[in-house]
């Protein structure tokens, strides 16, 4: 229970901190996407099926939050959990610098299923500055990986976040 309260306060920052202190950091406008970046983290360290329930979930808590498009980023942050759920058997995670390949390359993914399918709902986006959008917030949450995997992945793997097996072989 405490664990998933830990998870429920950093994904509360999640939504927080680009309106916030990522507000002052931003490059051109534009600001991390921690949501997704969170949801990456979380789909690396549970199995395919949880990371897919968790960024479906989080993703239909950030529609909430945003209001007016339910399941923009609920869909496609499945997609990235999905995608991540498919590498991470073949990842070793462990890698700083492979991990920022990683989140680039999934964040250009990611962004770009929100760009379609906000296209397709009726958001007006200016496709020239789409590719600046969604090349800056990839880089950007590349960039905070040796920032912020390190503290993360030593919690998930025995720290605050480990997930305690239900029984244990003696």
């Amino acid at each position: 229970m405490k664990r998933l309260f830990l998870m429920l306060i950093i994904f509360l920052f999640c939504l927080t901190l680009p309106g916030t202190l990522f507000h002052y950091w931003s490059w051109g406008g534009i600001k991390p996407d921690l949501v997704m970046l969170w949801v990456i983290y979380i789909a690396l360290h549970h199995r395919p099926v949880q990371g897919i329930a968790y960024g479906f979930t989080l993703g239909l808590i950030e529609d909430l939050y945003f209001g007016r498009y339910l399941g923009l980023n609920a869909i496609s942050l499945a997609v990235v959990a999905l995608l991540i759920g498919f590498l991470q058997q073949r990842w070793y995670r462990e890698n700083i610098p492979l991990t920022m390949v990683l989140v680039f390359i999934v964040s250009i993914l990611g962004q770009t299923l929100i760009m379609l399918f906000a296209a397709t709902s009726g958001l007006n986006w200016f496709y020239s500055d789409s590719f600046n959008i969604i090349f800056g917030i990839s880089l950007y949450n590349a960039l905070l990986i040796p920032l912020t995997y390190p503290l993360i992945h030593r919690s998930f793997t025995g720290g605050f976040l480990y997930q305690k097996p239900k029984f244990e072989h003696q």
